[in-house]
């Protein structure tokens, strides 16, 4: 039985419980409410309905209702344990209307670290090189790739520069820090991005010393100000700053980590934290962001990274 067959049996089923009906119809409506406050909590309740939901969230992703309309019912299918959702959300990426495409990605975000094989990842890498499509989308798809290993998607960051048309100044660590205090809450993600990797390659071309520690102060700004906008884009530098840190690193770097840093990054702090004996601020401030990222993330003493760390860097988690 298709998604749409069952959309109509389920309104037939939902026929006999007229009070269930009522609401599933009346969250429904809600997502097409101009009050985004009011769609936003209709998508939490339909998140909670789950799979009963579907047929019914599918059949108005595939329908001429309004953009938000169908962008929230994608945003309701997130985190839902149904593979049909991933060929809805594909389909959906075909959507002229950004917001509804954006939705999409998030969809089959949820499902990178969980598919058998490879069909969330072709589409999504597809997406991230595709030069026609907008730069927001592209953007999103290459933030849904830093659920990933590092080196398995480091070709596509390669591959995929974003031009938006908005650079930040990158001329000295000082104007690119002055730009980021006047645009870090309004530019595009990508111009944010772009921050970053312009900073780090000054910083990489610098010799030891105090040119090239500016450099990394504006890089640790630019993390910050995309972790204010909830954007993981930038993780993957994150964890290699960690990596690579011989000496500590600016308490924005730690800040960035603990809003929306993963478990990912809490074995290179804890390598950070154990070669840092002489720097009593910077290991306690690395424990306090990998407390952070666990109490954010819900980690349990049952999680492998947890597991992993508490046995080899007793004290730091």
């Amino acid at each position: 039985m298709g998604v749409r067959q069952e959309a109509s049996a389920g309104r037939r089923r939902l026929a006999a419980r007229p009070g269930k009906a009522g609401e599933l119809d009346r969250l429904l409506a809600a997502l097409s409410a101009a009050d985004a406050t009011q769609r936003e909590a209709a998508v939490a309740r339909l998140r909670v309905e789950g799979a009963r939901a579907l047929p019914h969230l599918a059949a108005l992703v595939a329908s001429k209702a309004p953009a938000p309309a169908r962008a929230g019912a994608l945003s309701a299918l997130e985190g839902l344990d149904d593979p049909r959702t991933i060929d809805l959300a594909r389909t959906a990426l075909s959507d002229a209307d950004i917001g509804v495409t954006l939705a999409a990605v998030a969809v089959l975000r949820g499902w990178l670290t969980r598919e058998a094989g490879t069909q969330v990842l072709d589409v999504i890498t597809a997406t991230a090189l595709d030069k026609g499509r907008d730069a927001a989308v592209r953007l999103a798809a290459l933030d849904a790739l830093s659920e990933l290993p590092a080196e398995l998607v480091a070709p596509v960051r390669e591959r995929a520069p974003i031009d938006t048309g908005a650079q930040p100044a990158l001329e000295d660590p000082a104007a690119l820090r002055a730009w980021l205090s006047e645009h870090a809450a309004s530019a595009p993600l990508s111009a944010l991005h772009a921050a970053v990797s312009g900073a780090r390659e000054h910083e990489q071309g610098e010799p030891a010393g105090r040119r090239r520690d500016e450099w990394t102060r504006a890089r640790g700004a630019a993390h910050v100000a995309l972790a204010h906008r909830g954007s993981r884009v930038a993780v993957y530098d994150l964890r290699e700053s960690f990596d690579r840190a011989h000496d500590p690193l600016p308490g924005d770097f730690l800040a960035a980590a603990a809003r929306v840093g993963d478990d990912s990054c809490l074995e290179p702090m804890a390598r950070a934290w154990a070669e840092a004996r002489n720097e009593p601020w910077w290991r306690s401030r690395l424990m306090e962001s990998a407390a952070d990222i666990v109490a954010r993330l819900k980690l349990t003493g049952r999680n492998a990274t947890l597991k992993r760390l508490r046995n080899k860097w007793p004290g730091f988690v």
